[in-house]
């Protein structure tokens, strides 16, 4: 079972849809002067444009001070440390320790700092876990949190009162009592639940709104949102929502933009939770004036990634990284593609929870590029954890390394379900894995005519390539399928209709090599 409560993703914006994201940033402006720098073409979008409502400019909050620990601190081409225990690097673990510690007293959700510094140290994304696991039996409740949390992601029904997740429900409750009211959110969700300790709806009530008191912003936003007085846009006339709308609570702001039944509603909203910090909305903003003012798309990006903000990392750093691009927006922001910084940012991405840093680095030392070796192992690693926080694209790609047995012990029949899941949730490509499996018998009988009737299903999803793969089964045959040349090339020029001349370039690589074998 997944616990979806866990990790809320709300709808996407109706303005934002088929926008191109930045891929650059540069300058140091505020956040407010970029923002209202491009306000009056936001006004334009609507037919008969009101007046925007006046948006107080706020006070600077704590979190306006961070700062991306810069990369230059170190070489991120530096071979990762050979141990990158955190008893191989005791000053390090201690910053580390501390770094967390700030986190609890000031009760943030906000992991960078200390993730940053495991990376400094050891050069390996994957450290981070073991830190953590570390400083949690130490009794750090940040640590705890986040030890506990990676647990509580897409639990299996069978294992919701397992040692494992009883054991993270434990921590849990130990981090809340330690006073991280961001551990009351994962309380509330196991007890209202039955996660790792019996079902118990009073006491999940009780255990968020103590957290309430304390005056954190996630654990009211949260509160508002389980108790079900923020589900709809219409909601922000209820007292107890305007309250936390005059208090600044930048999470219950940016859920009402992305809930608002306009675009003009949604851009008005979405300025106000810029205004307060919300990083998510500083982002959609940069995306927003990407192509028609990039210099301020580059302001606001650079001040998302000051407040961490995962995805705003991974935008700049694919930008750095993808030097065969040459993408106009870096040459006009100022700056050279850098590939070693732009993998510095892809893995901190990654570190902080971004599916899409998971994809692109797994992909990456699947492939070998971005200047990274080939490492079957750590690329399903990344896909097993976007894989983990619900991305398809990654399960399928676990998927198929199950398949394969590439970085991890072959079992066909879990890359079976992985891609399956994937195939249900819409991503066309996963059938096209699906359809390999059964090609090569892997997981599920020989049948080359399913994979055909899967490839069908593939590109009438919108994936003209399924069609290149038809091709390829036509020219070899298979189980249930005679081999036919004509056919195979009809498939080609019905690929070529969107694809163009890659449709036969991609089809004389299949001829080429010894076997088709998909890529993640």
């Amino acid at each position: 079972m997944s616990v979806d409560m866990l990790h809320m993703k709300p709808l996407p914006l109706i303005l934002l849809t088929s926008l191109t994201l930045p891929l650059a940033a540069v300058a140091q402006n505020p956040v407010s002067s970029a923002i209202r720098s491009f306000l009056p073409d936001a006004k334009k979008s609507e037919a008969q444009p009101q007046p925007a409502p006046a948006v107080q400019e706020p006070a600077p909050a704590p979190e306006e001070k961070k700062e991306l620990p810069p990369p230059a601190e170190y070489s991120p081409d530096t071979p990762r440390a050979e141990n990158t225990s955190p008893t191989a690097h005791p000053d390090a673990y201690k910053d580390f320790v501390s770094r967390l510690d700030e986190q609890v007293s000031r009760n943030l959700e906000d992991f960078c700092p200390a993730l940053s510094a495991v990376l400094t140290a050891t050069h390996d994304e994957f450290a981070a876990e073991e830190w953590m696991l570390k400083a949690a039996a130490d009794g750090n409740a940040a640590a705890m949190q986040y030890a506990a949390d990676i647990r509580l992601r897409q639990i299996p029904k069978d294992k919701l009162q397992s040692p494992e997740i009883k054991e993270a429900y434990r921590m849990v409750r130990q981090s809340m009592s330690a006073g991280f009211h961001m551990a009351s959110v994962n309380a509330y969700i196991c007890l209202r639940n039955g996660i790792g300790t019996e079902k118990n709806e009073e006491e999940a009530e009780k255990v968020l709104f103590e957290a309430c008191k304390g005056g954190g912003f996630v654990p009211r936003f949260k509160w508002l949102q389980y108790t079900r007085r923020l589900t709809q846009f219409d909601d922000r006339e209820r007292p107890e929502v305007k309250a936390e709308i005059d208090r600044g609570n930048h999470h219950v702001i940016y859920y009402l933009a992305m809930m608002a039944p306009t675009a003009r509603e949604q851009m008005e909203w979405m300025q106000k939770a810029a205004l307060q910090g919300n990083s998510d909305a500083i982002f959609a903003l940069s995306a927003f004036c990407s192509q028609s003012k990039p210099k301020q798309s580059y302001d606001l990006l650079q001040q998302a990634i000051k407040r961490h903000n995962a995805e705003a990392m991974f935008t700049l750093g694919m930008a750095l990284t993808d030097i065969n691009s040459h993408n106009p927006l870096l040459k006009e922001a100022g700056i050279s593609p850098d590939d070693k910084t732009g993998r510095h940012l892809l893995r901190l991405a990654s570190m902080l929870g971004s599916v899409t840093a998971n994809f692109t680095l797994g992909s990456a030392y699947y492939e070998g590029k971005f200047g990274i070796n080939p490492d079957p192992e750590r690329a399903y690693r990344h896909f097993e954890q976007g894989a983990r926080n619900g991305h398809a694209p990654c399960g399928a790609a676990q998927g198929l390394l199950l398949l394969l047995g590439k970085g991890v012990t072959p079992d066909t029949k879990r890359g079976i379900l992985l891609i399956r899941g994937a195939a249900n949730a819409g991503y066309p490509y996963a059938v096209v894995l699906l359809a390999y499996a059964h090609y090569k018998g892997l997981g599920v009988p020989a049948d080359a005519e399913k994979a055909m009737t899967l490839l069908q299903e593939a590109a009438a999803m919108g994936f003209p390539q399924a069609y290149v793969y038809m091709a390829y089964i036509s020219a070899h045959g298979g189980n249930n399928v005679n081999a036919d040349a004509a056919q195979a090339d009809k498939y080609v020029r019905m690929a070529a209709l969107d694809m163009k001349d890659a449709a036969r370039k991609l089809y004389d690589e299949l001829q080429s090599a010894p076997e088709w074998v998909p890529h993640p």
